[in-house]
This record gives structure tokens, sequence and C-alpha cells, in this order.
């Protein structure tokens, strides 16, 4: 692989992965976490776990393959997330691997995944485009659905995640604007708790909204002839439930 690829890519390892260098953002559920505060973390646990599903609205296409690094930052945790604030911190992210693959009737299949601090998280969905805005033509829009679903296990709480989208993209040779609106359903169950061990066993559901608007700068190695692969870089704007943040991510597409 050429040196520029590799350093690219190692560039962004430490851009997505710095959040979870930090010092361990959920460690204070077992001491923090209450009936009152439950809610609001839960919100914010499925407003990251949404992010970054998507970046474009157009899909991969049969046999099409997909491999990055994603991640999603909230700037402010809610203000009655009493368990991001009792870690000493206001904002938080998650950094994940992602793979996708194409497949036939205009689906596209993806996998995310990670591990750290204690906090394990496994998912992955289906996309599909839309058959009647399906084109390579510049200019052109592309819209297509999403759904995904997440399992997060840490030693204090465990949660799941589901989400619907819609995501509608412009098509352009360098740079693709794409916006998009999701669902996402969350649900916390408390394994451990210093404050009432009466909370253990219970759970938060909660469900909320998310808006998003990007960029994803496509073949950013334009300088490298006869790439087999496109080099993309994505960022966008995300708002969850009322809390602003962004989402990123850099990936090789075939």
């Amino acid at each position: 692989m050429n040196k520029r690829i590799i350093h690219a890519v190692s560039i962004l390892f430490i851009l997505a992965a710095s959040p979870a260098l930090a010092r361990e953002q959920f460690g204070a559920f077992k001491e923090y976490a209450d009936r009152d505060s439950l809610k609001s973390f839960t919100q914010d646990i499925g407003g990251i776990l949404g992010s970054a599903c998507f970046h474009s609205g157009r899909p991969l296409g049969f046999n099409g393959f997909d491999l990055g690094l994603h991640g999603g930052f909230q700037f402010s945790a809610e203000g009655a997330d009493k368990v991001i604030r009792g870690a000493g911190r206001r904002s938080f992210g998650v950094p994940w691997a992602q793979g996708e693959i194409g497949l036939p009737f205009r689906l596209d299949g993806f996998i995310r995944g990670i591990s750290f601090q204690g906090l394990t998280i496994a998912g992955g969905g289906l996309r599909w485009g839309l058959p009647f805005f399906e084109s390579d033509k510049p200019n052109t829009p592309s819209i297509l659905l999403s759904a995904v679903a997440h399992s997060l296990v840490h030693r204090d709480f465990s949660a799941s995640h589901q989400g619907l989208n819609v995501v509608a993209s412009l098509n352009a040779k360098l740079l693709t604007p794409y916006v998009g609106a999701g669902l996402d359903r969350t649900r916390v169950v408390v394994r451990a708790s210093d404050l009432d061990a009466g909370l253990v066993g219970e759970d938060a559901v909660t469900l909320a909204p998310r808006f998003t608007a990007g960029l994803t700068l496509r073949n950013i190695l334009f300088f490298v002839k006869k790439l087999k692969y496109d080099i993309y870089l994505q960022a966008a704007y995300t708002n969850a439930h009322g809390e602003s943040g962004i989402d990123s991510g850099l990936g090789l597409r075939f």
C-alpha cells in the first residue's frame, strides 16, 4: 500500500481513538446514575450509537466494499446526565471500525464495533437505495433508507439500540453533500449501583430524533495515479435529541 495511504489512515486512527484514550467516559455510572438521570444518560448513549451510520445516499452496488474508521462525538452531555458529568467530562464520544459490503437489489450490509475502557459495542445494519434515485451522473440525487442495531456491554450497565434513517445526497466527482434524519430507540439496563441497590436490574427506554448534515470528500489522494479504490473523508454536524455533535470517518471504498 502506498506510504501516503498508510500515513493518512494512521492519522485518522489517532484522531478517532482520542476519546477512547482519554479518561474513562462511563466509569462514573455506578457512583452517579440514579432514577432522575438514567433517562438522560440513555438518550446520550443512543445519539452516539446512531451517528455515522451513513455518509452518502448512494448504495455501494453489488460486490462493492467499504472499510473505515468512524466515530460520533457529542459536544455536551444532557444537563441531567450525571454519569458523564460525574466522570469530570462535558463532551464525550466513541470511535469504531466499520465494514460495508454491497449486496444485490440495491442493498448494503454493514457491521461495526469496538472494545475499550470496559465497554464493548457490536452492531450492524442494512441500507436500501430507492430505485428511482440511483444514478452515477453528476449532480443527481440519491436517496436510501437504513436500519441499524447495536448491543453495548459495560461492567456497570448494558444497552441496546435500534435506529431508522433516511438519507439523501447529491452525486459529485469529489465532494458529496448529504443530509439525513433518524429515530433512535435506546434501552439501558443497570447492572451495578452504589447509590441505590434497588436500581440494579431496572431500565430506561427512550425514543429520540436525530438530524445530520455533512460532506464526503472523495478521492482525497487524487494525485496518486491508478488507484483501484476510492479513499474518502467524511464529516457531519449531528443534532441528536436536541444536543449538538459531529461524526466523522476515513475509509477505503472499492
